[in-house]
């Protein structure tokens, strides 16, 4: 049984009437289709995310306010960039073209993949990771990536913000964000036990591994080399290592084009405070932050759903595959009856004008 841990001191839980504000009088979801979102779980470890930050919460008004995408002068910026900083013997356990694929369908905008890092491998002597890369006017330059290593366990981390400074470089004009994506473990501070990744906002580039989302791995508590495989591969560790690739990927690019922490659903945009919270976390943005994707993207919600649908069902993603089938049935049935709606006002407008014609 899960035990209750406290908010942090001086967060306030949202009411339904701090919601409704926060998705806006105008919104067109219908009551169905927002209970069909799971409430904003309690913690239920003292590392909980909201355990241990007070957020404010960001509502579709401030997202308007704040998103610099809708600017005209972002008008230009169209797509989102993906890198890979894998060396060859483990890219098999990353599939970029259905992360691609993934991202596409979840944002609704293209997703190019850029070909920045290239023969990454360890330096023994140096105990470090070196990697050659694409600078400007196309010359190649060889890089050691700051890391530290554990001579007992022969781990190694890369630091993540080292990263971030070769990617500030190399943003495209037209790019809404380039992310950096690797198996290699990272860290940021000398204290972390590790890091997932690191966004610059303001400079539109991330860095994220998937390293500690293999569910074969298993990792101390208390230091940043020690970590062991647990147990052999089996038939659902691609579908498990996707599903939290693709939770991971879209979360962190939500942040970079400018949707905040979501504290008013259970949500994907929910901060998290340590991998077993964000392996629990939804797949899917509640209807705040899916509100806020549509002003960037302007999409069709049916049709953004069957797209997800599609893939989920492909993939083996089970439960998300029976939630995206719940909320397709609602939107399909409340697009029907507005339909209908509009169709007798239609109806009743071309008999009051039949009336008026006969009486003249």
């Amino acid at each position: 049984m899960l035990k209750t841990i406290s908010f942090v001191r001086g967060f306030r839980v949202p009411t339904q009437k701090d919601i409704d504000e926060a998705l806006g009088n105008d919104a067109s979801f219908s009551n169905e289709f927002k209970s069909s979102f799971n409430s904003l779980p309690n913690p239920t470890n003292d590392l909980d995310w909201l355990a241990n930050y007070k957020e404010k919460g960001q509502t579709y008004r401030k997202f308007l306010d704040e998103s610099p995408f809708l600017d005209d002068s972002y008008s230009l910026k169209k797509y989102i960039y993906l890198t890979l900083l894998v060396n060859d013997d483990r890219l098999s356990l990353l599939n970029i073209d259905h992360l691609i694929d993934y991202t596409q369908r979840f944002f609704q905008m293209e997703v190019k993949l850029l070909p920045l890092f290239t023969n990454i491998y360890w330096n023994n002597t140096k105990k470090k990771w070196i990697c050659t890369m694409k600078g400007r006017n196309d010359l190649i330059k060889e890089i050691t990536l700051r890391t530290r290593y554990n001579s007992t366990t022969e781990h190694s981390q890369i630091y993540v913000d080292n990263i971030l400074n070769l990617l500030k470089r190399s943003v495209p004009s037209d790019a809404r964000c380039l992310v950096a994506i690797t198996l290699h473990d990272l860290y940021s501070d000398e204290s972390d036990l590790f890091i997932a990744g690191l966004a610059h906002g303001n400079c539109h580039v991330a860095a994220f591994s998937f390293f500690r989302y293999d569910p074969r791995l298993k990792f101390g508590d208390e230091f940043w080399y020690d970590w062991k495989i647990k147990k052999t591969q089996s038939k659902l560790m691609s579908i498990i290592i996707l599903l939290r690739s693709c939770r991971l990927l879209t979360h962190e690019i939500g942040h970079l084009l400018g949707i905040g922490h979501c504290i008013y659903y259970g949500c994907l945009m929910n901060g998290s405070g340590h991998l077993q919270e964000d392996f629990s976390q939804p797949l899917f943005l509640c209807p705040i932050d899916l509100r806020k994707l549509s002003q960037l993207a302007n999409f069709d919600f049916i049709q953004r759903y069957e797209k997800l649908l599609d893939f989920c069902t492909e993939n083996q993603f089970n439960d998300e595959t029976d939630i995206l089938k719940k909320r397709l049935e609602i939107l399909k049935n409340d697009k029907q009856m507005i339909q209908t709606k509009k169709n007798k006002n239609i109806d009743h407008e071309i008999k009051q004008k039949t009336k008026r014609l006969k009486k003249n």
